[in-house]
């Protein structure tokens, strides 16, 4: 079955969409202990911020970089890239666990944690899936190449 791929220009805006949003969101998370705003989160979120902060800058990057190039196999290798990152990120924070539920009835910590694990899981499906289409792209790029230059060559018969 054949991926949809929407228009160039509609594809341009999403990115630069997208690369707006995790600009913002870079502004609020490294904010977020001096606002306040979530009682249950700790001090320990600190520790978290450089590579939270790198994730978000990562995937401003690839996006403004995707409104210039989005071939399939450097998409790929590009959220090979972000995956990465985001799976060190639920690891460290699994690791570090920021956050105090202690205040409450409900057991937050064993939801959370549950997240975590269900995040990780998925990530690293994530990257498996995107090595596979980094592996396909790659492989069709060359065919075409190939096909082109099969074309532009003149037959001896």
């Amino acid at each position: 079955m054949a991926e949809r791929r929407y228009p160039t220009s509609a594809r341009r805006i999403g990115y630069g969409v997208a690369a707006v949003a995790n600009l913002i969101f870079l502004l609020i998370v490294n904010n977020l202990l001096d606002w306040g705003w979530f009682s249950w989160l700790t001090e320990d979120f600190e520790t978290l911020l450089p590579i939270i902060s790198l994730s978000l800058v990562a995937s401003i990057f690839v996006n403004l970089a995707y409104i210039l190039y989005d071939a399939k196999w450097f998409k790929a290798l590009c959220e090979i890239g972000l995956v990465t990152i985001s799976l060190w990120v639920a690891i460290r924070t699994w690791q570090v666990f920021p956050f105090d539920f202690s205040a409450y009835s409900i057991n937050w910590e064993s939801i959370t944690r549950a997240i975590l694990v269900f995040s990780i899981i998925g990530m690293s499906i994530a990257l498996l899936a995107n090595a596979v289409k980094l592996v396909l792209a790659v492989v069709r790029v060359a065919e075409t190449q190939q096909a082109a230059a099969d074309q532009s060559t003149p037959d001896p018969d």
